[in-house]
């Protein structure tokens, strides 16, 4: 341990950091839209406030009305250097249903060592650990070559507009490596899911249920594409089998609609338009754009089944897998901050969703580690919460896996 880190753990203000936890918790972020209040506006405030009271010059700007992103650094005293990313969202997921909740899903109550609420650790913990690793690193003198940088966005619960916008303006570009701060469970994640999302359309002809023979039914020819494409997934599979950590591939079929739009449907009437979306998890050495060209060619298939139906598929979202070397300098950085910290090593772990480390990736090029507070199987669900000890344990992680990263990576060659 150096005396850098020595002297940033003590810095750490535990205590502090809890405080300003609990304030986040009970600052509601859910985004709906329509709502005029329903937004990230507040609890980014609050963040943004703690940073400029602590020096650090944040930048903020709204991708959308309410939607504010903030960046923020810490240049090392040191010189020139790498460049470091800390990533985590001020979204959360609606509470949903209130009583099923034991506790307030905005109080942040302490029970047994437990901060219970919605966002603790999807992902309002790992945001003020990040926040307040920084903030010890920063007096204990910042004595480091390089530079710390501070992501805070919006909306990655949505399209993850936040990120795409904070990679676009070039707030990542030429950063070595990347840690997102989402609930891990002690793991110290080196690959994650890529996500796949997909409109398709098919178009009818309305006519009477009792003469289908006057129209085209586009709820038909919507079951036999998907009866096609369902088969992709085995396809995959049988192609890729099963990632080590990410488990199997997935396609899922997860709204249908029929008709689109117009008067209610109708038992008696041949739907006219139907659409149906399609969300499809990958692992790495899956091919995107392979997907989306073999749903095309199954549209073809079934049009040539029946000239009549007419289809159209479309990409609404594409998020790339990710996976980093288990012997990259940031994974065997953040393994010696947790090594320090617990006395033992971290597993490998992989991420089943996708973060925003995989816009990061795709769209600035930087390896990416996901390692935060927080079980990995509690967000979004009732009762959510986080351990205390956990959140001021992944500081120090943070802490020692910053500075031991700065101060022994070398670019290659």
């Amino acid at each position: 341990m150096t005396d850098t880190t020595t002297q940033a753990l003590a810095h750490l203000d535990n205590a502090g950091m809890i405080a300003f936890l609990t304030t986040l918790v009970q600052t509601p972020s859910v985004y709906l839209p329509g709502v005029a209040s329903a937004n990230e506006t507040a609890a980014a405030t609050l963040i943004y406030d703690l940073l400029d009271e602590w020096g650090l010059q944040p930048q903020r700007w709204e991708v959308a009305p309410g939607r504010p992103n903030i960046v923020a650094e810490l240049r090392g005293t040191a010189g020139a250097g790498p460049l470091l990313l800390f990533e985590g969202h001020t979204d959360v997921v609606t509470p949903g249903d209130r009583s099923a909740w034991t506790y307030d899903p905005f109080g942040a109550t302490i029970v047994d060592g437990r901060m219970y609420g919605r966002g603790t650790a999807d992902m309002k913990g790992g945001v003020a650990a990040m926040l307040y690793a920084v903030r010890a690193i920063q007096l204990a003198g910042a004595q480091f070559a390089g530079t710390i940088r501070l992501l805070i966005p919006v909306d990655e619960e949505g399209l993850m507009i936040g990120i795409k916008d904070i990679v676009a303006r070039g707030h990542a570009t030429g950063a070595a490596g990347a840690i997102i701060c989402e609930p891990e469970e002690h793991e110290v994640c080196i690959a994650q899911k890529g996500a796949l999302r997909l409109k398709l359309e098919s178009f009818g002809r309305v006519a009477h249920g009792a003469m289908p023979e006057e129209g085209v039914n586009a709820l038909t020819g919507m079951i036999h594409l998907l009866h096609r494409v369902l088969a992709i997934q085995t396809e995959l599979r049988a192609a890729h089998g099963e990632h080590p950590l990410l488990g199997k591939i997935y396609l899922s079929p997860t709204v249908a609609r029929a008709p689109i739009s117009g008067e209610a449907s109708q038992i008696n009437v041949l739907p006219d338009s139907c659409d149906a979306y399609l969300d499809i998890r990958t692992i790495p050495g899956v091919s995107h754009p392979a997907i989306v060209a073999r749903v095309e060619e199954l549209l073809h298939e079934v049009q040539q089944f029946d000239s009549a139906f007419r289809f159209a598929v479309s990409i609404i979202d594409d998020r790339p897998s990710t996976e980093i070397a288990a012997d990259h300098p940031l994974v065997q950085s953040l393994q010696h901050g947790h090594r320090t910290v617990y006395q033992q090593e971290a597993p490998f772990g992989g991420v089943p969703g996708s973060t925003d480390g995989t816009i990061i990736t795709r769209d600035a090029g930087v390896p990416v580690v996901v390692y935060g507070p927080g079980g990995k199987r509690i967000p979004h669900q009732p009762n959510e919460y986080v351990l205390v000890a956990e959140v001021e344990q992944a500081a120090a992680v943070y802490v020692h896996a910053a500075l031991h990263f700065l101060q022994t990576y070398q670019h290659p060659a």
